[in-house]
């Protein structure tokens, strides 16, 4: 379980990275609109994702390394072990 989460989150930086090199053009995207509009789309949901998930990341204590890291992995940070035991507890 673990491993599939560390792959899943690895792709979605190399995701993340691709992105905004491209924003820059540093690196050559066939389809730059295409990939920008997926990484809009992703972005939503991730920010969904914070919203509906607020309170219960409040009582964990570390509202802000949490928010940070479900906007980068979005809900491989949500169902991470560590991280389902971390509200578990704060409830």
């Amino acid at each position: 379980m673990r491993a599939s989460m560390l792959v899943g989150k690895l792709l979605m930086l190399v995701f993340w990275l691709t992105v905004i090199l491209s924003l820059f053009g540093l690196v050559p995207v066939p389809n730059p609109q295409r990939l920008q509009m997926i990484a809009l789309i992703v972005l939503g949901v991730h920010v969904l994702e914070c919203l509906l998930t607020f309170g219960k990341l409040k009582k964990t204590g570390a509202l802000g390394v949490h928010l940070v890291q479900v906007m980068l992995f979005g809900v491989l940070h949500l169902r991470h072990p560590d991280t389902v035991q971390a509200m578990n507890q704060a409830l």
